[in-house]
Formats: C-alpha cells, structure tokens, sequence
C-alpha cells in the first residue's frame, strides 16, 4: 500500500513539474526565424474567417525576426491586412493583395498590435499580433 501511495506522490510531482516547465517557456521565450500562416478565407457572412494553427487566430504570438503571412484560401477576392499606423515590421501600416498572399516580417517592441483584415468594401475584423522579444 506505501509503495501505491509513493508511486501516486511521485507521478503527481513529476506531473506538476512538468506542467509548471511547460507553462514557464510558454511565450516567454522566442525561436528566431519562426513561421507562422494565417488562414484567411470568406466566412459565411461574407467577412474574412481567420485561422491559426487549426484554432483562432483572434491572438497570434510573435517573436523578432518571425515571418508572418496572411494567405486567402477558397477565394480569389482581394484583401487587406491594416495595421493602422502601428505596424510590427518597417514600411508601410497596409498590406494589401490580389494574389492571396501578405507576408511581413517582424520587427518590433514588445507590445500588441491590432489589426484589420477586410475584403473590399467590407469591415474589417480585429485580431492581433503579440510580439515578444
């Protein structure tokens, strides 16, 4: 019975450390270079439906240096991704394409960055971009 209960301690520990490592590197720290895609396709209202790594891409964690690409799926219409004057990367806020694809790369403080992504004419949504250093 003392080794059940020994065994049971032990896994719960192992447990909790591991859980606690985990969540410590979270989005603490960076790998450069990463890639990250967002989905953008035409929701069923018309506006742009975004998706991250199968999920939301309502937040989207960054870190200097990342590449980000917005890339339109299942549509041929054009888009815009706004950053309203508060870009994460140099050069201009707006992205726009015809081809279904806006890249940028990150370069940036610490912070959130709200954003738009709209078709033509329509509202645009507003997701961020969380970048780390």
């Amino acid at each position: 019975m003392k080794i059940l209960a020994t065994i049971a301690i032990t896994g719960a520990f192992a447990g909790a450390l591991l859980f606690a490592s985990a969540d410590s590197i979270g989005q603490d720290t960076c790998d450069r270079g990463g890639n990250h895609t967002i989905q953008v396709s035409e929701g069923p209202d018309g506006m742009p439906a975004l998706k991250y790594r199968g999920g939301s891409a309502e937040d989207v964690h960054v870190c200097n240096g990342d590449q980000v690409q917005w890339v339109l799926t299942g549509s041929d219409r054009a888009y815009l991704v706004d950053f309203m004057g508060n870009a994460p990367f140099p050069g201009a806020a707006a992205r726009g394409s015809s081809n279904g694809v806006v890249s940028v790369t990150i370069d940036a403080e610490d912070g959130e960055y709200e954003y738009g992504v709209n078709f033509e004419g329509e509202e645009p949504m507003d997701p961020r971009l969380i970048v780390h250093r």
